[in-house]
């Protein structure tokens, strides 16, 4: 019996240590927004891949290919970073398109397990993204949906490259953005008009 005890102890610590030093988990975060315009009022405004003024992180963009699949924009950030994306796919019969991040500038390092590890401005990894627009009775649905992982692809992230930090930042990015295209068609929107969705 006491070997047996012994054993379901060892075994129970090694399942511990196994969760506590997992790698990245894929996130999935949704975020939507009601508006009270037509779902072509509202994708009028988005449709532009090589345009994204309308989020207020955002000082300019520029797309090499247009609207045309494979398309490459930069987007410079208000504080002096920029995105790098790739057009994925292009619908404008479904009022959507699909993207992913191919290269990001960074904040600075952190030293962490004997190294500096670069900060992207957006700590993520793998980032794919959809935009899309749908009718709703007249009123239309701006969704927006982002699958990422961690920027530590190894066990022990540190606190500014983990899933948290990955989390919180693609909350920011996605909330100011369809809060302020809101408030394009009505001044009062606000954040709080954003509904977030994440699944890991």
């Amino acid at each position: 019996m006491k070997k047996i005890s012994l054993f379901v102890s060892f075994m129970s610590l090694l399942f511990a240590g196994a969760v506590n030093a997992h790698g990245p988990v894929r996130g999935k975060l949704t975020a939507s927004v009601t508006i009270n315009a037509s779902a072509e009022q509202v994708w009028d405004v988005i449709k532009n891949y090589d345009d994204m003024s309308w989020h207020p992180s955002i000082k300019s963009t520029t797309a090499d290919k247009g609207n045309k699949k494979g398309s490459v924009r930069v987007l410079t950030l208000a504080n002096g970073g920029t995105i790098t994306e790739e057009m994925k796919a292009y619908k404008a019969n479904k009022m959507s398109y699909k993207y992913k991040i191919i290269d990001m500038s960074t904040t600075g390092t952190v030293h962490h397990a004997g190294q500096d590890e670069p900060i992207p401005v957006l700590p993520v990894e793998n980032y794919a993204a959809t935009l899309s627009v749908k009718d709703k009775g007249g009123k239309s649905v701006v969704t927006w949906v982002a699958t990422y992982y961690r920027g530590y692809v190894n066990n022990n992230p540190p606190a500014e490259l983990n899933e948290e930090a990955a989390d919180k930042a693609v909350t920011a990015v996605l909330t100011d953005g369809l809060a302020s295209l809101a408030q394009k068609f009505d001044a009062s929107a606000s954040s709080s008009d954003v509904k977030i969705k994440l699944k890991r």
